[in-house]
């Protein structure tokens, strides 16, 4: 009788343990992807903000800025890709040399989401159907391919952040020595990227424009 009931309380607490084990994991994983996790809630608020904005500020100009920013010259499609990147990069690499950049440095994807959510406004609002599928098609991967690259370096910059403030304000002892040609390269490596996405993007967008029409 007596090791009956050791063995059911060593099975409680076994159970027991195992559960805060898997809170502790869960809480881990968090922590692990909370980069991801905020960029996607900022993304996907600014692609709600994005729509709104253009459902009620529709005007010809605004239909205008758009149609001249998705035309279907590689040229200036790539110049206008292009600056849009490398504006929203640059934003996220000062935020990461910053002080106090890290507690809003994931609120950059709220950016690509106000750009992505005004184009499929645009698109679904004047063409229906057919220009929501064109922006599955045209335009969702590549704000995908460019939003990944942008995670990654809002990940980097909020950890260079945090290591700058650390540093300056004095918060930690053991606060280390931060490797700024670590950081450099990182950012040079996302930043060739982003040029790759902003090529390919423009090259599939100019070489389908007359086989994938619409309007």
């Amino acid at each position: 009788m007596k090791n009956a009931e050791l063995l059911q309380k060593k099975s409680d607490k076994t159970e027991k343990a195992e559960i805060r084990k898997e809170k502790k994991s869960l809480y881990e994983i968090f922590t692990e992807y909370k980069t991801v996790i905020y960029s996607s809630v900022f993304f996907a608020a600014g692609l709600l903000c994005g729509a709104l904005l253009y459902k009620n500020c529709r005007t010809d100009a605004l239909d205008e800025i758009i149609k001249t920013a998705a035309g279907n010259d590689f040229l200036n499609l790539f110049i206008n890709n292009l600056g849009f990147y490398f504006l929203v990069f640059a934003l996220t690499v000062l935020l990461g040399i910053c002080l106090v950049g890290f507690p809003i440095i994931n609120a950059v994807p709220l950016i690509i989401g106000v750009q992505a959510g005004l184009e499929i406004a645009y698109y679904y609002l004047n063409f229906g159907f057919k220009g929501f599928g064109y922006c599955i098609l045209m335009i969702a991967p590549f704000v995908s391919s460019f939003l990944t690259v942008i995670v990654y370096t809002v990940s980097r910059s909020a950890e260079l952040s945090r290591k700058i403030y650390d540093l300056t304000i004095g918060k930690k002892d053991t606060a280390e020595k931060i490797e700024y040609k670590k950081y450099m390269k990182k950012y040079l490596l996302y930043a060739i990227m982003i040029v790759i996405v902003a090529l390919v993007n423009s090259g599939i967008t100019a070489a389908l424009s007359g086989i994938i029409t619409i309007g």
